[in-house]
């Protein structure tokens, strides 16, 4: 899925969470949810953010240091170093993880931090919407214990040989459509 749609879905179920009256029920993960909204959005960002910045670093490295195209660049990038580089696959897959984001929610249960279960909580909820629209480049679910299982699924999000086209449209419908129902609450707080 598209990053703005996993901030959107973060948003909406943490606004619906904290508007929610009974803020005992699922016990800490609804106060940590409640406690702390903004970690929870952050959560559906923070796994994509490093191999944006991954791409963006390649994007300005190789045309500039080795006079590749910015096509072959992001050829390069995503048919080799994506698959094969150690950097790339740690920078991608850490909170893409279930094993790490469930210690990461384990430890902040432990330690009495909120902000930690609402982190790992929202980028648990990013992978689990990632894995089904990932037809063959999904997260590493084991990592770092296993570094090649991925779940394959027969949907992509982006690819037209597994329903992209389709499955892109939903994804951006969703994005606009849960944006503007935010917005319009946001604006309805400020009245």
């Amino acid at each position: 899925m598209i990053t703005s749609t996993h901030v959107v879905t973060n948003a909406l179920l943490a606004r619906r969470w904290w508007r929610s009256e009974d803020h005992e029920s699922f016990g800490s993960i609804k106060k940590a949810l409640t406690k702390r909204p903004a970690w929870f959005i952050g959560g559906g960002l923070a796994p994509d953010v490093g191999l944006t910045l991954l791409t963006a670093g390649a994007a300005l490295y190789f045309p500039r240091r080795r006079g590749m195209s910015l096509n072959d660049t992001m050829e390069y990038a995503f048919g080799k170093l994506f698959w094969e580089d150690k950097a790339w696959i740690t920078v991608q897959n850490t909170l893409h993880s279930p094993v790490v984001l469930l210690a990461m929610y384990g430890a902040g249960r432990r330690l009495g931090s909120d902000r930690m279960q609402a982190f790992s909580l929202g980028c648990l909820l990013h992978t689990t919407m990632d894995i089904p629209v990932h037809h063959n480049d999904g997260p590493l679910v084991f990592f770092p214990l296993d570094w090649k299982t991925r779940i394959n699924s027969p949907v992509s999000y982006y690819d037209r040989d597994h329903h992209g086209g389709i499955v892109s449209r939903i994804d951006i419908a969703f994005t606009v459509l849960g944006g503007l129902s935010l917005l319009k609450s946001w604006v309805d707080s400020r009245r």
